[in-house]
């Protein structure tokens, strides 16, 4: 249930023109404007020396394509997400949602026990399913990633998404759209690998509820 794309992130964009993922109309306004979004997630916290080397990364893109990208995330949201709960675009759908969702994640996290950190290592900036570009992650060690999958893998037959984890670092969404073969090439090229370093840590494994991509609260 680990999924690190290792063939697939260096050629993330396409040699022409790119259409943005029509979810993400969500999330983001044709202006690029942050909407509201509502949900809670489970989630590691970053250092503050990591979140420094994600804002360049970050700035790096908004410098060769900014018209492609929506309202820059602050770096206090960055974080790794473990694994999704409940979300919608509709607050009294989410809150209602959320409570036992939030229950379910306590317990599960809670069999995790006090784990020895999980070294990763960044591998690549690249477009995460037409919605937002990301910086990928990948376990230094064998033992890294299974017990990163064994978590995720508990957390899904609680709250099923469906699908493996990619673990990523949202940099920025785009702005919902069509974009010319120009200024896809530019960001194209901005994008690359990143030698950024992380430790995942069992005290800053958190539940944290958020009322868009950019407002973040830990419970």
């Amino acid at each position: 249930m680990l999924n690190t794309l290792d063939d697939y992130i260096w050629r993330s964009l396409p040699d022409g023109s790119f259409s943005t993922n029509p979810n993400l109309s969500k999330k983001v306004a044709p202006d690029g404007t942050i909407l509201p979004y509502y949900g809670n997630t489970i989630v590691f916290l970053l250092p503050d020396s990591v979140k420094c080397e994600l804002k360049r990364l970050r700035d790096g893109l908004y410098a060769a394509a900014p018209g492609m990208l929506a309202a820059p995330l602050r770096e206090e949201t960055f974080h790794m997400t473990l694994h999704d709960l409940a979300n919608s675009p509709d607050r009294a759908e989410a809150e209602a949602l959320m409570p036992e969702a939030e229950a379910r994640a306590r317990e599960i996290s809670a069999g995790f026990g006090d784990f020895a950190p999980i070294a990763m290592r960044g591998t690549w900036t690249f477009n995460m399913v037409n919605t937002s570009v990301v910086l990928g992650l990948a376990p230094v060690s064998a033992e890294g990633r299974e017990r990163l999958a064994g978590m995720y893998r508990a957390l899904e037959a609680a709250a099923p998404l469906g699908y493996a984890l990619t673990p990523h670092i949202t940099l920025a969404y785009f702005r919902p759209g069509e974009y010319g073969p120009g200024e896809v090439a530019r960001l194209r090229d901005a994008l690359g690998p990143a030698g950024v370093e992380v430790e995942l840590r069992a005290e800053n494994l958190v539940l944290q509820r958020f009322t868009d991509m950019n407002s973040y609260h830990s419970l």
